[in-house]
């Protein structure tokens, strides 16, 4: 671990994290929250030393310390609940041609949000090679290291049923304010002088997620738009066109909204908020029953997909989009039973698919009737 001020969120990963490692490194990079106290309690390597100026820089020295066969990953905020997946990590290391681990990383977000959660996997362990090293001064990567490692060994990057928990996107809006500003300096350099285009797409969407965390949506709309999304990987691709249509939903930008919707079903179908915006957008421009119609299909989607879509919608907050949105149109009976079914914890599915399917069939009516 690299740490500066956890002195909230660090005992519980480093107390989960105790019984099942061989050895804890903790280096220091300038706390003055009383994090130091907590990590000497638990780490065999604790070091205090001055900020470098580089998340890379730092991380690598955590490297430096480590004795073990294979390096474990955490950060301050982050730690995981379940001692079967850490057992599951152990038994992966057995494999001799393993050059590093992905894991589950699950986002915890604050309530009362349509995203109830957001899951990806994430390289977090890697053998303890001295050519496995971190790029970046901001938001890190040790992608191109681990390239180079493996077509030199032969070795290669496997998954593992294991999840850790994130409580860093948690937070108040003034702990967020203060975690993402300091961020923005560095992350501007490494957009404005990139090694190569993709390092400049990368970090122009990762500068535009702290634009809009901040709530400087001109900023963050500006950015989205001139970005060169074919550099990115897929997923921060749609992530990013998430983040640009929910930018323009936020400044009345409609036809900004339409086009990151559409960018965003065109890179993957399976992902319900990719439906819930688009939905968001038509009705913005007037589109009410194409809109209707993609908050129901938002709704569907997530059901038959569960959890194993990296945006899980919050089911409590989609049937209280779908009831205003009835309201709205003059649907009261659709709108006060998608709002009867809020806040169960179960119900039967059959009564809200057929209340879609009366809610579609009134939609198309009312469309050809228009028509007509």
């Amino acid at each position: 671990m690299m740490v500066r001020n956890e002195a909230q969120t660090l005992e519980k990963g480093l107390r989960l994290a105790r019984p099942h490692v061989d050895e804890i490194v903790v280096i220091d990079t300038g706390s003055t929250d009383g994090t130091q106290e907590i990590a000497r309690r638990y780490a065999d390597v604790f070091e205090e030393i001055e900020w470098p100026g580089s998340f890379a820089e730092a991380r690598n020295y955590t490297f430096e310390k480590a004795s073990g066969d294979f390096i474990f990953v955490l950060d301050g905020d982050e730690y995981l609940p379940d001692a079967q997946h850490w057992k599951r990590v152990r038994k992966a290391l057995r494999n001799p041609r393993l050059a590093a681990l992905q894991v589950l990383i699950r986002n915890l977000l604050p309530d009362g949000q349509i995203i109830a959660a957001d899951r990806m996997w994430q390289e977090r362990v890697f053998r303890n090679d001295p050519e496995i090293r971190f790029e970046g001064r901001v938001h890190h990567q040790v992608h191109d290291a681990l390239v180079a490692h493996m077509a030199r060994t032969g070795r290669e990057v496997r998954r593992v049923e294991a999840e850790i928990i994130h409580t860093g996107y948690a937070l108040s809006k003034e702990k967020m304010a203060q975690k993402y500003t300091t961020r923005i300096d560095l992350l501007k350099q490494e957009y404005e002088h990139p090694r190569a285009a993709r390092y400049r797409a990368y970090y122009g969407y990762q500068l535009g997620v702290v634009y809009f965390v901040l709530h400087e949506y001109e900023e963050a709309a500006s950015l989205f738009n001139e970005l060169e999304y074919a550099y990115l990987s897929p997923d921060n691709a749609f992530y990013t066109h998430l983040l640009a249509a929910q930018t323009g939903l936020k400044i009345n930008n409609i036809p900004m909204a339409l086009v990151h919707s559409n960018e965003m079903l065109t890179i993957n179908r399976e992902e319900p908020v990719a439906y819930y915006t688009t939905g968001l957008a038509l009705l913005g421009a007037r589109q009410i029953g194409d809109g209707v119609l993609m908050l129901l299909e938002a709704f569907n989607v997530n059901d038959a997909a569960g959890s194993s879509v990296r945006f899980v919608l919050s089911t409590d907050e989609l049937l209280r989009v779908l009831s205003i949105v009835c309201g709205k149109i003059g649907l009261e009976d659709h709108a006060r039973v998608f709002n009867s079914l809020r806040g169960e914890e179960t119900f039967n599915p059959e009564i809200v698919k057929a209340l879609i399917t009366s809610l579609k069939t009134g939609i198309v009516h009312a469309e050809m009737r228009g028509a007509a």
